[in-house]
């Protein structure tokens, strides 16, 4: 037979929707004020053990619950980021559940509206392409229905040309201090680890506006071939003319240039 208990003083903590019950005079147990109205607890009230278990519970539920809360509070969260931190909180996975639910049905969760935000995000921000949205946000849980849904509404194709074409030559103005094949190299890797595809990244590169001076390439090439010139000088004649060539090629100068480079210096 279940035991009863008579709630004999209902006590406000110090912390704000919170109180201690005391059953038959006895501290027994602290609970959120939603679950006190929730079961109609005041001075008087007889519970059975049974009734206590299920206050207990759905206490514990709403302490989860508030802690969820403050997580997101911080900032947009996903579900599956919410799931994770409440298991580290709690073992009753049907608590985190029950949590996860209530803070779906009051869109606090939404993990469509995360991904369209941080969607439009990146193509208004015109630093990213379209995989690396997709790399972060599977990262956070997202499914994949839903950042393929996004994509296609915030990111179209057109855009994501159109951005790439634009990073494409803010990249390649910044690497004004290399041989001009080296700043499209360079680039062309800058592009490829922000997330755009192979064929956007061609026609990016293909729609550079660079004036080559072949002035100031000259001038690149000879600081860094007698550079290499001296560094390799303890070399037979053609190791160093061969190593030299290559230092040279790998650094992004054109063939033909480095052949008359080579050329002079040996003169000299």
């Amino acid at each position: 037979m279940s035991k009863t208990y008579k709630v004999t003083k209902v006590e406000s903590q110090k912390r704000p929707g919170r109180y201690n019950i005391y059953l038959n005079d006895e501290y027994a147990f602290p609970i959120s004020e939603e679950v006190l109205i929730k079961f109609v607890i005041f001075k008087g009230t007889e519970l059975t053990s049974v009734l206590v278990e299920q206050i207990k519970a759905a206490d514990s539920v709403s302490k989860l619950y508030g802690k969820a809360v403050d997580f997101i509070s911080y900032r947009q969260r996903t579900e599956y980021e919410v799931r994770t931190k409440l298991q580290t909180l709690s073992e009753n996975e049907e608590a985190i559940e029950s949590t996860i639910e209530k803070l779906k049905q009051i869109k606090l969760l939404d993990d469509e509206n995360y991904a369209n935000s941080y969607v439009r995000q990146i193509a208004d921000g015109q630093a990213k392409g379209p995989q690396a949205g997709i790399r972060y946000l599977k990262q956070k849980g997202i499914a994949e229905v839903l950042i393929t849904n996004a994509l296609d509404e915030f990111y179209p194709e057109t855009t994501v040309r159109e951005n790439a074409t634009v990073l494409a030559q803010k990249l390649f103005d910044h690497q004004n201090r290399y041989p001009y094949n080296k700043r499209i190299e360079k680039a062309k890797l800058a592009l490829m680890r922000k997330g755009f595809g192979f064929d956007v990244i061609d026609q990016a590169i293909s729609q550079i506006d660079a004036e080559i001076d072949e002035d100031e390439q000259s001038q690149l090439l000879k600081q860094a071939g007698m550079k290499l010139w001296k560094k390799y000088r303890a070399e037979e004649p053609y190791q160093r003319r061969q190593k030299l060539k290559q230092s040279l090629y790998r650094k992004g100068f054109d063939f033909d240039a480095i052949d008359d480079f080579v050329d002079e210096v040996e003169r000299n």
